[in-house]
C-alpha cells in the first residue's frame, strides 16, 4: 500500500476531485479526514469510503475564512496527532468567456481570489501540524489556463498562474521542514461533471455560447489535445495518490502536467 498508515486531510473532500482521491488514498491505506461546507454531501463520500472497509472522517470547514480555518485545522490536528499529506481539490465558480468589456472588476476577481484565499489558508493552517521526522506532502489541483493566452479567460488565467507560483514559492519555504509542495496542472477531467463537479455550471455557458451541450463541449475539448483524450477522473486519484507516497519523496516545487499535451511548459 502506498500511504499505510499516514493521515490524509482533503478539502474540497466532497467535490468530484476530492471524493475520487479520497477512495483511492483509502485504498492505500491512509486514514482520510474529508473536509467541506456540506456535511450531507461528505457523509455520502464517508459511507461508500466505509462500505469499501476504508477509514474516513469528516469536518466541517469554509477555507475562505483564514482564522476558522485555523482553528479547525489545528483541532484536527490535536485529533489525528498531525498529517502527513494535505490536498486542495476546493473549486469556485468563476467566469469563463467575457470580454474585458463586458466583464466587471467582481467577476474579474472571482477568477482569482477565492482559489488563491483557500490555497493560502489551507497551507498556513496546515504546516505547522506537518513535516520534521514525519515527511509531509500539500498537493493542489489547477486547470491548465496559466500557460495559455485564451481570450475571455482573464481572470482564470490568473488564478492559475497564481496558484503555480504560489506553490513554487510555498516549496522554497517549507523544503527545510520536510515539507513537499506540488500542482498537478489537469485539463477538463472524463466522468467530473457527472460525478457532480462545479466545473458543470462553468462549462455549461461556454457550451451554449458555442450551441453545444457540455458533452459535446467536453469532446471538443479532447480533441484539441496532443492525445485526442482527456484525463480521466481516476487517472487524477491515482496519480495524487502517488505524489504523496514516498515514492515522489525527491519532488517538489513542481507541476505535473496531466493535460494530455494541451500545455508542454
Amino acid at each position: 500500500m502506498l500511504l499505510k498508515g499516514k493521515v490524509a486531510v482533503i478539502f474540497g473532500g466532497s467535490g468530484a476531485i476530492g471524493s475520487a482521491v479520497a477512495h483511492v488514498m483509502s485504498r492505500e491505506g491512509a486514514d482520510v479526514y474529508l473536509g467541506a461546507r456540506s456535511q450531507h454531501k461528505l457523509d455520502r463520500v464517508v459511507g461508500d469510503i466505509r462500505a469499501s472497509g476504508g477509514k474516513s472522517e469528516t469536518f466541517c470547514i469554509d477555507v475562505l475564512d483564514e482564522q476558522s480555518t485555523i482553528e479547525r485545522t489545528a483541532q484536527l490536528a490535536q485529533q489525528t496527532g498531525g498529517f502527513d499529506v494535505v490536498i486542495n481539490a476546493t473549486g469556485f465558480i468563476h467566469n469563463q468567456g467575457k470580454g474585458i468589456a463586458e466583464l466587471s472588476l467582481a467577476e474579474f476577481r472571482q477568477g482569482f481570489e477565492p482559489f488563491l484565499s483557500a490555497q493560502f489558508n489551507i497551507s498556513k493552517a496546515v504546516a505547522p501540524h506537518m513535516g520534521g521526522e514525519r515527511a509531509g506532502s500539500i498537493l493542489t489541483v489547477v486547470a491548465p489556463a496559466g500557460v495559455m493566452a485564451i481570450p475571455g479567460h482573464s481572470g482564470h488565467i490568473v488564478g492559475c498562474a497564481g496558484i503555480e507560483a504560489f506553490v513554487k514559492v510555498l516549496a522554497s519555504e517549507l523544503a527545510a521542514r520536510n515539507i513537499r509542495v506540488i500542482c498537478v496542472r489537469s485539463h477538463a477531467l472524463v466522468g467530473a461533471v457527472q460525478a457532480g463537479s462545479y466545473t458543470n455550471e462553468v462549462f455549461a455557458s461556454k457550451a451554449q455560447a458555442m450551441g453545444l451541450t457540455v458533452e459535446q463541449w467536453v469532446d471538443g475539448a479532447a480533441q484539441s489535445t496532443m492525445l485526442k483524450r482527456l484525463p480521466t477522473l481516476s487517472q487524477i486519484a491515482e496519480l495524487m495518490a502517488f505524489l504523496a507516497s514516498d515514492h515522489a519523496s525527491a519532488m517538489t516545487a513542481t507541476v505535473v502536467n496531466m493535460t494530455a499535451g494541451t500545455t508542454t511548459i
